[in-house]
């Protein structure tokens, strides 16, 4: 799906702004709470791979060919499969250690 070039780029400023303040925001409770650091590493590996898949979500709408665009969708799916698991390692680590 062709969109035109500004709504493109509010896409991309809009998905990197809110990956940004997650990002920010975790780093902010890991300084003030001191959680568990292998929980603190799994949201930050969940961060980079979700970042990755949406770049490639977007890789995939601003695509003309369908085989490239099948590609960045099946990069994404992948991604944002791992980086699920990353978060839900995490919160189970969060939550076994505050039993």
């Amino acid at each position: 799906m062709l969109l035109k070039e500004e709504v493109y780029k509010m896409l991309n400023w809009g998905f990197g702004s809110v990956m940004a303040t997650q990002f920010i925001f975790v780093i902010g409770l890991w300084l003030n709470h001191k959680f568990d650091a292998r929980s603190f590493v799994y949201i930050i590996i969940y961060l980079a791979l979700f970042t990755f898949a949406g770049y490639s979500l977007l890789m995939a709408i601003n695509t003309t060919g369908s085989e490239e665009a099948s590609f960045n969708l099946t990069i994404a799916g992948i991604l944002w499969v791992l980086s699920v698991l990353f978060l839900l390692l995490s919160i189970f680590r969060l939550v076994r250690i505050r039993k």
